[in-house]
């Protein structure tokens, strides 16, 4: 079977328990995983955009996406209501296009209200991070302050506990 396009809004979570350790566990990357493993042209998912930077469970999955030059543009709602209201969903929403044929950067758009209020296209990774830069205008001045030839807080500061 050949899929050219696949469009989903997967479940995000699979709860499971009573306890916060184990209430409940991320199932969406799963989803987009098996998506992008039938090899379609066009996969376009709305996940949380808590993947970004944390989540129990995500290491890999965020490491595939952030690693992944088919991400052809996300859309980052940072407050989830502005995209479905009257639900809260920690850490925004967003939706992806990944492209099977885009070798590249990828356009980051970030909504506010019913505006962009950034856009920008760049790398998932900056150089020598490991992490997601979520915010745009946080690029530029990690560029400017990565330019400056001065020692860095961390070569200043003693990284021992005190007590």
């Amino acid at each position: 079977m050949k899929f050219d396009v696949i469009i989903g809004n997967p479940p995000y979570q699979l709860n499971v328990g009573v306890e916060k350790k184990n209430f409940a566990i991320p199932i969406y990357q799963k989803f987009v995983q098996q998506a992008i493993k039938l090899n379609p042209s066009y996969v376009i998912m709305v996940t949380p955009s808590r993947w970004f930077i944390g989540g129990r469970g995500l290491d890999e999955f965020r490491s595939e996406m952030l690693n992944s030059r088919n991400l052809k543009e996300i859309v980052d709602y940072i407050d989830s209501t502005d995209c479905f209201p009257n639900v809260d969903i920690a850490g925004g929403v967003s939706y992806f296009l990944w492209d099977k044929n885009y070798n590249g950067e990828c356009t980051i758009k970030s909504i506010e209200g019913e505006m962009v209020v950034s856009e920008m296209k760049r790398p998932l990774l900056e150089n020598n991070t490991d992490v997601f830069i979520r915010f745009n205008k946080a690029i530029s001045i990690l560029r400017k302050v990565r330019a400056k030839s001065e020692n860095s807080f961390g070569e200043l500061v003693s990284v021992q506990t005190p007590f």
